[in-house]
């Protein structure tokens, strides 16, 4: 059985552990705004605070350990066990925060703001199955992540994979970023935004064309067999769809300002998510997310290899 935070292996108290489990437990009660879970252990991640195995703390899991009844020194029946010794919360304080954590799960979970992902939509997929990622949240209380979904019978993901969004999105955009200083790569990517121009200008004339092609589909209808006639509407229909869609994706592309490579980086910082997706989108043809190697390895650089679109060779 491992060893419980808080807790030196041999026993007694770890004093570093059981200081910021201490502080930790402050921050579930009332506070304005209520800290989540998930935040409180951000939190302690932030203070240099890690699992009894060397790993980030999760919301799921310091509630778990902290509800843990030898966190005051109690056995499963809630008896002070004998001879404990110096215990990381007082037996008051455990039975406040076991009725703080009723009451919490009791309250509504407050209401999420919705979170635009950058690399869903086919920018990234699982570096073990090769499958399409997909932006998720584990729980109601998480933050928002990106995960490779369970298999299915008709999917053979492998649903292994799992990052957070704001440790996967920063490590794409200093990689993106740091690529466009490379020699020759800018240019490469005026070259790229201008091929995008001109096919966003094509595709525009053949949407705005979509409504005589309709007409004259319609105007053959009783002259063709219903089953071809019915093909080719759906063939029509298909094709303006996949045009709207491709207008979307290209004018991603062509609002991005490649004028001055060096202005770049300030103006990621402030600019809507649409039109970073289209700077990684002309950078980028995919980004491999790896799996963790069991929670060993905390450098998020580590977990990506990216295809670039921008290759110089």
């Amino acid at each position: 059985m491992g060893r419980l935070s808080g807790y030196a292996s041999g026993g007694g108290l770890n004093s570093d552990e059981a200081a910021y489990l201490r502080q930790a437990v402050s921050r579930f009660f009332p506070t304005d705004p209520q800290m989540s879970q998930n935040s409180i252990a951000t939190w302690v991640n932030d203070q240099g605070g890690r699992t009894a195995t060397g790993g980030l703390w999760r919301g799921e899991t310091l509630v778990r350990t902290l509800s843990n009844p030898k966190m005051a020194g109690l056995d499963a029946d809630g008896n002070p066990i004998e001879g404990f010794g110096e215990t990381v919360l007082a037996q008051g304080e455990y039975h406040r925060l076991m009725a703080r954590f009723k009451e919490r799960q009791a309250q509504p979970a407050p209401r999420r703001d919705s979170y635009e992902y950058l690399l869903t939509q086919g920018l990234s997929d699982c570096g073990e199955c090769g499958y399409d990622i997909s932006g998720a949240r584990v729980s109601a209380d998480a933050g928002p992540g990106y995960r490779c979904l369970p298999p299915t019978e008709t999917r053979h993901s492998c649903g292994k994979v799992r990052m957070n969004a704001d440790r996967l999105e920063p490590a794409v955009a200093e990689q993106v970023l740091a690529d466009l200083l490379r020699p020759g790569v800018h240019a490469k990517l005026l070259r790229l935004q201008e091929d995008a121009r001109e096919e966003l200008s094509r595709l525009r004339e053949h949407i705005d064309g979509a409504e005589d092609r309709f007409a004259a589909l319609k105007s053959m209808r009783k002259s063709m067999v219903p089953q071809a006639y019915k093909a080719a509407a759906q063939a029509t229909k298909d094709d303006l769809k996949a045009c709207l869609v491709r207008v979307r994706f290209l004018g991603q592309l062509t609002k991005v300002p490649l004028s001055d490579v060096n202005d770049i980086v300030s103006w990621w910082n402030s600019a809507p998510r649409g039109s970073q997706r289209g700077l990684v989108m002309l950078s980028v043809t995919k980004v491999h997310v790896l799996a963790s190697g069991g929670g060993r390895n905390h450098d998020p650089h580590s977990r990506i290899r990216i295809d670039w679109r921008t290759s110089t060779s």
